[in-house]
């Protein structure tokens, strides 16, 4: 089999398991982490104004604020430990517990005149980096409103003490200011840099499918090299035999005969495919021609199956393609018909139509249909399955966005699976 050409590494290594959320668990666990040490800083702080300035404040509620504090990041930090499926929108119920504890804190040690007051844009600032635009929008509005809570909340005889009232309103400003300033400046950053990591790993997938399908075709070249001498060896001894009188031995071998020259005449029709490959060639094909074509093409590889044809076959109108484009249809087919085949029947349909200068062809099998995850994979990667991995997809999938086609895979409303080609039409010339 083809497979057997292929490397080791590559046979195995193409199955890919769906995207998982195990980088975003890992931010917050660090994030966690990254907690702990603040909340060291947070008790660092009361035992120091308690113990090193003698201040007159609440103690008793900061040190519960800061064991609850720490309690809840315990908790975290063993939940994320344990979890593997977390999702970036939990960034924003911990933000929101930062801010208020931030605030809790501040209210019972000095409110808006506590000199630590702008931490309240460190939540911000995560939330920048991680969260959506919406969500940041969110939390920059509760911190702001935790400031505005707290400058309110000051007694008439700090605002009017030595005319402090415009020193706590330009602080508040200053706030409203920077918080702007990190939602607008930060928050583009951090989407340029999202943007910039998936398009290098875009880039990256790109690159490892193209070493995929590059692996394929030496495989292929590699198997039609190695079958042409047995095929020329066979057709030497059936010839041989052919000489000898006897009619039922004439007869399979005859039979034999045809089958070797079907696989000669298909190796003959791989090099001419290559060399069109090679030398970028296209033509244009009327849907009438490729319509017939693909009839035929059925017929005579899949004489079993139970086809139901509904194809468009206008002679004014036509696709560019080069010669790669029949079996890649006909790999599509094939899956088709062994899908339908795994559920005892023999039946598919093949169908196509003109829409918005669009030919749109439909491949429909009766199987089982198909998993989420290979909707996923299919065609991008090599999956495991009944049929086996899901090769012909991939090279037909290749080989249709090389021609700027497109190709899509789904479930049947009334079961089987369907694979829909899209290709350009133009008038024919």
């Amino acid at each position: 089999m083809l497979k057997d050409y292929l490397p080791a590494n590559f046979q195995s290594g193409f199955h890919t398991s769906p995207k998982s959320n195990l980088q975003t668990n890992l931010q917050l666990l660090q994030l966690v982490k990254i907690r702990f040490g603040f909340i060291g800083f947070h008790l660092l702080a009361v035992l120091i104004a308690q113990y090193w300035f003698s201040y007159e404040l609440p103690y008793l509620n900061l040190k519960i604020i800061v064991v609850v504090e720490l309690t809840f990041n315990l908790l975290l930090f063993y939940y994320y430990r344990g979890n593997r499926n977390a999702h970036t929108a939990e960034y924003l119920p911990q933000v929101l517990i930062d801010i208020g504890f931030l605030a809790l804190l501040l209210y019972f040690s000095g409110g808006a005149t506590n000199p630590f007051v702008s931490l309240l844009l460190l939540p911000v600032a995560i939330a920048a980096v991680t969260l959506p635009r919406g969500l940041l929008l969110v939390v920059t509005l509760v911190a702001l409103a935790a400031y505005s809570t707290l400058v309110l909340q000051l007694s008439p005889h700090q605002m009017h003490s030595m005319d402090m009232q415009q020193h706590f309103v330009g602080m508040w400003l200053n706030f409203v200011l920077s918080a702007l300033v990190v939602v607008l400046i930060v928050a583009s950053l951090a989407r340029a840099m999202r943007r910039q990591e998936r398009f290098v790993s875009q880039l990256r997938e790109e690159q490892l499918r193209q070493e995929q399908l590059v692996a394929l075709g030496t495989a292929a070249a590699q198997f039609a090299h190695h079958l042409a001498t047995p095929l020329g060896t066979a057709n030497l001894l059936v010839e041989e035999l052919q000489d000898e009188n006897n009619d039922a031995k004439v007869t399979y071998l005859t039979q034999l005969k045809q089958q070797i020259d079907l696989c000669s005449k298909r190796l003959q029709d791989f090099r001419v495919m290559a060399e069109d490959v090679k030398q970028n060639t296209k033509r244009q094909i009327s849907l009438a021609k490729l319509a017939a074509q693909l009839k035929q093409e059925v017929q005579l590889n899949f004489a079993a199956a139970q086809v139901t044809y509904a194809l468009s076959e206008a002679e004014n109108l036509a696709i560019v393609a080069d010669t790669t484009l029949l079996p890649a249809l006909l790999n599509l087919i094939q899956n088709a018909v062994q899908a339908s085949k795994l559920k005892q029947d023999n039946n598919i349909v093949i169908g196509s139509q003109v829409f918005n200068n669009k030919l749109i062809i439909n491949i429909r099998d009766f199987g089982q249909g198909l998993s989420e995850q290979s909707l996923l994979e299919l065609g991008s990667s090599l999956v495991k399955s009944a049929t086996g991995l899901g090769m012909g997809v991939m090279l037909s999938h290749a080989t249709l966005e090389r021609l700027g086609a497109q190709l899509k895979l789904y479930n049947h409303q009334e079961g089987g699976a369907v694979a829909e080609i899209t290709l350009d039409v133009v008038k024919l010339v």
